[in-house]
């Protein structure tokens, strides 16, 4: 069982890592093999819709978002985080899932468990995690449904449910501060794994 989390934040080091390197740990807690990726400094292109994919079956870009793409091909699942950057996700989390285009003919990425980590300063988390479940649906990926929780001084907020779970921070290292949050990163990663073990023994994925 192999789960790899990618932090789609440009910063090193920062909240959404620490929020993912959580969840992985407690992947890692029920035995799985785990691995975090990072595309902070590394060229990850935009897609420019030619559409040539959909002869060759991959992207003409020989970027690093390709061994990144070869590191989500290879696990069983994939826990995808991202700050908050406009209400949405970053620019390269964007730059991911429109590259993903390339694994529409064939359905590649249907079947493989999936969910997603945002980190929020005080607000705008749900129009992330909006986009990363349309992608989980659109691709027919699982996606494993976590709780959102609130910390900091973040304001009383409506209900923001998503797959996956929501930690609040701002300066490095604030996550830390988000018992809940942090809580439901541990949770995430512990039914990521315990969903692809069920699934494996299913012979699903």
């Amino acid at each position: 069982m192999r789960i790899v989390g990618v932090v789609c934040s440009p910063r090193k080091g920062g909240n959404t890592e620490i929020a993912v390197g959580e969840a992985l740990n407690a992947a890692r807690a029920q035995g799985a093999e785990v691995e975090l990726v990072t595309v902070a400094g590394k060229d990850i292109k935009p897609c420019d819709g030619c559409e040539s994919c959909r002869k060759t079956k991959t992207c003409k870009y020989d970027d690093d978002a390709q061994r990144i793409f070869d590191r989500i091909l290879a696990a069983d699942g994939v826990i995808f985080g991202s700050p908050t950057y406009f209400w949405s996700v970053t620019a390269q989390a964007k730059a991911l899932i429109d590259r993903t285009y390339q694994f529409r003919e064939g359905r590649r990425l249907r079947n493989k468990v999936a969910g997603a980590v945002v980190v929020a300063r005080r607000a705008g988390a749900a129009g992330a995690f909006m986009m990363f479940n349309n992608f989980f649906a659109i691709h027919r990926m699982i996606n494993v449904a976590g709780a959102v929780a609130y910390g900091n001084d973040a304001p009383v907020p409506t209900p923001e449910r998503g797959g996956g779970a929501i930690v609040y921070g701002g300066e490095k290292g604030d996550v830390t501060k988000d018992a809940q949050g942090m809580g439901e990163a541990w949770n995430l990663g512990a039914a990521m794994a315990q969903t692809v073990r069920l699934y494996k023994e299913k012979g699903l994925v």
